[in-house]
């Protein structure tokens, strides 16, 4: 498709909005350029990530396609009780004879902090990633429950 056709079917979209006040502040030929469709503009890469939370422990899910462990790092911080998952996605190299119609894959550093709960166990915390999801399970240390009476010894 070329870059002339690629902006009138934009515009025939844009036409088919509802008319209101909104859809018109954004058809400034200023704004177009911030586009969210358009591509010249490639996305930050912040993979998507779902934290959940049991008694038992904290599970942490990362989408991380493509990217291999070596692509990834996992920091802890105890004092701050705090882990990050950082990484980087190389830009592919684009050859010269090569025209993109159509840029939308995502490179970049990232980085993702999760704020871990006062009775995370940092030495048990485990990782694995599998089919580019990346899993890290962190156990909660078990309390054990506090007796309701107790005994002072007199000195």
């Amino acid at each position: 498709m070329s870059s002339n056709n690629h902006h009138n079917n934009k515009q025939l979209a844009r036409q088919h909005r509802t008319n209101n006040w909104v859809d018109t502040f954004f058809d400034d030929p200023f704004l177009r350029a911030f586009d969210r469709f358009d591509d010249r503009l490639v996305p930050e890469f912040k993979p998507t990530t779902d934290v959940s939370e049991t008694t038992n422990e904290v599970k942490i899910v990362c989408n991380v396609p493509g990217m291999t462990k070596d692509d990834l790092k996992i920091d802890i911080d105890e004092e701050h009780r705090t882990m990050t998952v950082s990484g980087h996605v190389e830009k592919e190299k684009k050859e010269d004879n090569e025209r993109y119609h159509c840029v939308e894959r995502s490179h970049g550093s990232f980085s993702r902090t999760v704020y871990l709960p006062p009775n995370a166990d940092f030495d048990k915390v485990k990782a694995a990633l599998e089919h580019g999801v990346l899993r890290v399970t962190v156990p909660k240390v078990v309390e054990e429950p506090k007796k309701k009476t107790r005994s002072i010894d007199i000195q």
